[in-house]
């Protein structure tokens, strides 16, 4: 499983922007920043991933919360359909305002990432999209996740990283709770796994502290340094 680079994809990472009245438009309270900001971003991601340095491990982080832009969104996403596209204009009974000279705004923060995301992968590159999400998501430690199409990682990559957690304690879900992984269109070839991480794992319950102490047989950010490591070593 050789690659020339590996570029982690981080967009969901951030609470940036929602007091930003030029960019938000969400009418904000406590239960819509406890019941869906606290618990749909995906806290101290850059503490998990970032554990194992190397300069052809490059990261793209985007600066804003997924409820200014879904930075992961397809264009013409299907779940425009309940407002949850790019753009959220509906999450639990919330509503959002958006003028169309906000909307051309938020579609270019979108365009931006995507673009980044392009220039900084290259051709037999690995994009790795990373991820948290809340344990009431999923009975699973691990989601490995992936396209089936050209993206599709190798199944090489796929079996290690899959023992590579099972060894070391974790239960692991193959696009399951969630599937697919972000894959902009490129005049290379590359390659696209999603890594989620479940709350419970690495998080005090209720909380967004990290755990002191770890059930398992290494430390989850340990073991992604372990996978990063070995990947890095195909450099």
């Amino acid at each position: 499983m050789p690659y020339n680079r590996i570029v982690l994809n981080e967009p969901h990472a951030s609470m940036e922007g929602l007091y930003d009245d030029r960019l938000s438009g969400w009418d904000i309270d406590n239960r819509f920043i406890n019941n869906a900001v606290l618990r749909l971003t995906d806290w101290h991601t850059d503490y998990l991933f970032h554990g194992f340095q190397h300069p052809n491990i490059l990261t793209v982080r985007f600066p804003y919360s997924r409820f200014i832009v879904d930075a992961e969104r397809l264009w013409n996403d299907p779940m425009e359909c309940i407002g949850q596209g790019i753009i959220y204009q509906h999450f639990e009974g919330y509503q959002r305002k958006v003028s169309p000279n906000n909307k051309a705004r938020l579609l270019r923060l979108w365009k931006n990432h995507q673009q980044k995301l392009k220039s900084n992968l290259c051709k037999d590159a690995l994009l790795l999209d990373c991820h948290s999400f809340p344990e009431d998501q999923g009975d699973v430690d691990i989601c490995i996740g992936f396209n089936e199409d050209w993206s599709k990682p190798d199944k090489q990559l796929l079996d290690f990283a899959v023992n590579l957690f099972v060894d070391c304690g974790y239960t692991v879900g193959i696009n399951y709770p969630y599937s697919n992984s972000e894959a902009p269109e490129c005049s290379f070839s590359y390659q696209s796994m999603m890594l989620e991480v479940n709350k419970r794992v690495y998080l005090e319950r209720q909380s967004l502290y990290l755990k002191t102490q770890c059930d398992k047989k290494k430390d989850v950010r340990e073991v992604i340094n372990i996978l990063l490591k070995s990947l890095a070593e195909s450099f």
